[in-house]
């Protein structure tokens, strides 16, 4: 009996060894065979590389020139989405002009233009008109042998004066970016121009430029190159003597999306502006602007408010802000009446109106003005700027207030580089909006919606009391006109009620002096 169990027992772990020893022969062959297929993976790959060495040129050329669909197709999708230009723009001369060099002309000749973001028509100075030398960054289109003068006449407006030239086609290179025929205007008569050392890139909104013009538009040029992808750029102070211009995207600092968009107006309202200076500008709407002190809570700002309900520019160009002159009282009274009494006094040079501060004086109480805030809202977005970065010593007596006030066609705000210096402004094309990135942003869509509710509550009441004095003035005219009007008529011998019939028997009657 225990030799059958000792048999049964042998017999069973012969079983499972057998078992044993055949899974792991299996792992080895299948090992094996995975090694025997890496191994024929890199001859195949050997032999792919033998085949396109040995291949013939001639025969591959006349195979993609039957399948250029195919290889345009593949040329696409290989178009990486982050194509864009940074360059460096440095300020000139602690003058605030951000200029950055441009390249025109065969042989190159590299010139530093102002960027200019109110209009999209770059000019450069002639050389014409620098008979002494005088001018370092002039254009001579004789010595360029790609330059081809249209001998059409165009002009330019912008916040400095009115320039007019010949339109010149050439090549222009950013970088190592290069647009073969780009359109400018070769600059040969200036108006109402204090200094036109440097010509200026035009950046402005082309989206509603007619198609002739279209040439002058750099976005567009440069997309259709293929140099960028997205008809985009943003413009970011660095330094007090450094900045940057990143076209085909937005700064490296800042991420998208992150950041209020405020949408352009439409082209309705472009076709409305009346001042010329305007009409190729990034133009949006601001409701509200309002100086506040650091101390007062943000959500209760709005009590010192002044409705604008009207619209904004944003000028890299221009060294201030300026606002339409009937603003001028709301900042005399909320400011300099309150704050600087009898240190500041109203100047008006030229038609440019600015408040301009002793300057012993205003150091005195310079500390107060670094608690006052200037904030413009804008799409329900409040942008601030402390107004101790809107005070500048510009005379050897006098600090000047750097918002300046103009006779303007319209309601329209012109933010210049002290907007600048605080935020990063980002202009998309493609998108129709701005954006606008910065530390000393208030989220404030609530308190703009109350706002304006408020104020058009008010707006309906004052139409209905106009209204109702209106009613009351032409009761008390008729009220008199049926006392005093009919008591006349009764004194000169005539009844009321036949007055109209004997003028209706005159008109037929034929000795009548009244009948033709």
């Amino acid at each position: 009996m225990k030799l059958n169990l000792y048999l049964i027992l042998f017999l069973l772990l012969t079983l499972i060894s057998s078992k044993k020893t055949k899974y792991t022969t299996e792992i080895k062959i299948n090992s094996e065979n995975e090694d025997e297929k890496e191994k024929e993976k890199e001859q195949e790959k050997v032999q792919d590389s033998d085949n396109k060495s040995n291949k013939d040129p001639e025969k591959e050329k006349e195979k993609e020139e039957k399948e250029p669909l195919r290889e345009s197709k593949d040329i696409e999708k290989n178009i990486p989405e982050d194509k864009y230009i940074i360059i460096e723009a440095p300020f000139q001369d602690n003058e605030d002009y951000i200029i950055t060099p441009v390249g025109f002309g065969t042989p190159v000749n590299f010139i530093p233009l102002q960027i200019e973001t109110t209009s999209y028509k770059s000019w450069i100075v002639s050389s014409s008109l620098d008979s002494k030398n005088t001018l370092a960054f002039s254009y001579d289109k004789k010595s360029s042998s790609t330059s081809e003068d249209t001998e059409n006449w165009d002009t330019v407006v912008d916040q400095e004066g009115t320039i007019s030239g010949n339109i010149i086609y050439d090549k222009l290179y950013l970088q190592n970016f290069e647009i073969s025929h780009y359109k400018f205007i070769e600059a040969l008569e200036f108006e109402n121009f204090n200094d036109y050392k440097f010509g200026k890139l035009g950046l402005g909104n082309c989206h509603y430029a007619k198609e002739e013009n279209k040439q002058f538009c750099l976005l567009e040029r440069l997309k259709e190159n293929g140099s960028i992808n997205r008809r985009i750029f943003s413009l970011r102070e660095l330094s007090d003597t450094h900045g940057e211009l990143v076209i085909g995207d937005v700064t490296k600092v800042s991420k998208e999306n992150d950041y209020p968009l405020l949408p352009l107006i439409d082209k309705d309202l472009y076709d409305d502006i009346e001042d010329d200076e305007f009409k190729m500008s990034w133009v949006t709407k601001m409701s509200h602007v309002l100086v506040h002190y650091n101390d007062i809570n943000v959500k209760n700002i709005f009590d010192n408010r002044i409705k604008v309900n009207g619209f904004v520019s944003f000028d890299s160009s221009c060294h201030y802000i300026e606002a339409p002159y009937y603003y001028i009282n709301y900042f005399q009274e909320k400011i300099f009446d309150k704050y600087l009494n009898n240190i500041c006094r109203k100047v008006n040079d030229e038609g440019t109106y600015m408040f301009l501060c002793e300057k012993e004086k205003f150091e005195e109480v310079k500390d107060n003005i670094k608690k006052l805030n200037l904030v413009f809202i804008m799409d329900g977005n409040g942008f601030e700027i402390n107004l101790e970065f809107l005070f500048e010593q510009t005379r050897e007596n006098d600090y000047e207030f750097f918002v300046h006030f103009k006779d303007f066609e319209q309601n329209i705000w012109n933010l210049g580089h002290p907007f600048f210096h605080f935020y990063t402004i980002i202009f998309d094309q493609d998108n129709q909006e701005i954006g606008i990135d910065g530390k000393n942003i208030y989220f404030l869509k609530d308190e703009t919606e109350k706002a304006i509710n408020e104020e058009n509550k008010g707006f309906n009441w004052g139409i209905i009391i106009f209204i109702i004095f209106g009613l009351g003035i032409c009761a008390l005219l008729f009220y008199l006109f049926r006392k005093y009007g009919i008591d006349l008529l009764i004194k000169r011998g005539k009844d009321p009620k036949l007055v109209d019939q004997e003028s209706f028997d005159d008109s037929f009657n034929p000795t009548s002096n009244n009948h033709p």
